[in-house]
């Protein structure tokens, strides 16, 4: 007789491992060949106004205001603003300088006390001039066409929210460096396939554009700015895409605790802007009947099925023999192959932390100010 334990071993990793996987599977077929639908204008430029939230950035800001400088949008049409948080290591100063050395449009505002990234936003874009509106990370580079291209998107009064494709740059020398490059390149094609569907519910903050008009305050209490505010323009009937040819290059923690550190931050905010945004789940489309449920499924649902699975694993394991062999076979082999063993601490990895975040967020931690 078939062991109960082994029947629902089957169900729930059938659910757990098997919907995820054939999601992914399912949109990358449908899309392989199929563009965004959108209506592009050709050498559209209008203004743009880059807002910077950082905090203890010294490190890096200079060469995050070059990068922006040295990109093929024409500087004339940029407005820099960088909204520094109370940092203690000179970050304004150095921003400052930067901007008064060479000749940029720009103003460095800073905050007498730190209060968080959404509402550092909030000031920045109550200066904000321009007629878009692009929200970017410190820490990240853009590609030198990423900026024209994202503004481009914007020509279709369709889209209200165009992010871009997070790569990883070469991080070979560490296994937390490799298992994050594997996750990206899944998340890069899911992305940018919901957005050619319809919409993506997930922004990338490294760069993010909205046209100004369209773009409400950023939530102080939600930690996901970039997806909620993808989100509230879904929720305005515009579209939130992620485009391809948007790319941008962001390090990934080198170290496991910074990297679960990080990822745990990071999915506790896509919940907090999911959750605030729950209506969408009984809208109408492709996006509310079927993308946004299965990110819902996907962060949320899926990770409380991991921890079961793995106890009947040990359960079926302990009571039948012949399945413990094989699951031990599967362990020594997917350990023994590079690629399968990067894929399988993915897998692990993103479950744990999101396992964890979740429960961060049930304790009220919701980690809106973070170091």
């Amino acid at each position: 007789m078939i062991s109960l334990f082994l029947v629902l071993w089957i169900v729930v990793g059938s659910i757990q491992v098997g919907v995820p996987i054939g999601y992914f599977a399912l949109m990358k077929r449908l899309t392989a060949k199929r563009d965004y639908h959108l209506a592009l204008q050709p050498n559209t430029q209008p203004t743009v106004s880059i807002m910077i939230p950082t905090y203890n950035e010294a490190s890096v800001i200079e060469q995050k205001l070059s990068n922006i400088a040295q990109g093929t949008y024409p500087m004339s049409r940029l407005e820099l603003i960088v909204v520094d948080s109370a940092s203690s290591d000179g970050t304004a100063g150095i921003a400052r300088e930067f901007l008064k050395l060479n000749s940029l449009n720009g103003q460095v505002i800073e905050e007498t006390r730190r209060t968080g990234k959404s509402a550092a936003l909030n000031i920045g874009l109550g200066r904000a001039t321009g007629e878009l509106v692009c929200i970017s990370d410190a820490e990240c580079r853009w590609d030198k066409n990423a900026l024209g291209n994202a503004v481009r998107y914007l020509s279709d009064p369709a889209v209200g929210s165009v992010s871009g494709v997070h790569y990883v740059p070469a991080s070979g020398q560490t296994m937390a460096g490799n298992v994050e490059g594997s996750y990206r390149s899944v998340y890069r094609m899911l992305r940018v396939a919901e957005s050619k569907f319809d919409s993506t519910p997930i922004g990338e903050g490294e760069i993010q554009l909205f046209r100004r008009r369209d773009l409400d305050p950023f939530d102080t209490n939600v930690g996901g700015d970039d997806t909620c505010a993808a989100l509230c323009m879904i929720e305005k009937g515009l579209r939130a895409i992620n485009a391809d040819d948007v790319v941008f290059f962001d390090p990934a923690p080198p170290a496991w605790r910074a990297r679960f550190r990080q990822k745990i931050r990071r999915g506790q905010h896509v919940l907090q802007a999911f959750l605030k945004h729950k209506r969408l789940l009984w809208g109408k489309g492709v996006f509310s009947r079927v993308i946004f449920p299965m990110e819902f499924f996907i962060y949320l649902i899926n990770p409380l099925l991991f921890l079961p699975l793995l106890v009947l694993t040990g359960v079926v394991m302990a009571t039948i023999p012949i399945f413990a062999y094989f699951v031990t076979a599967v362990i020594i082999v997917t350990m023994a192959i590079p690629r399968l063993r990067t894929t399988a601490t993915t897998y692990v990895s993103n479950n744990l932390t999101m396992v964890a975040a979740i429960i961060q967020e049930a304790r009220g931690n919701k980690q809106l100010v973070w170091t």
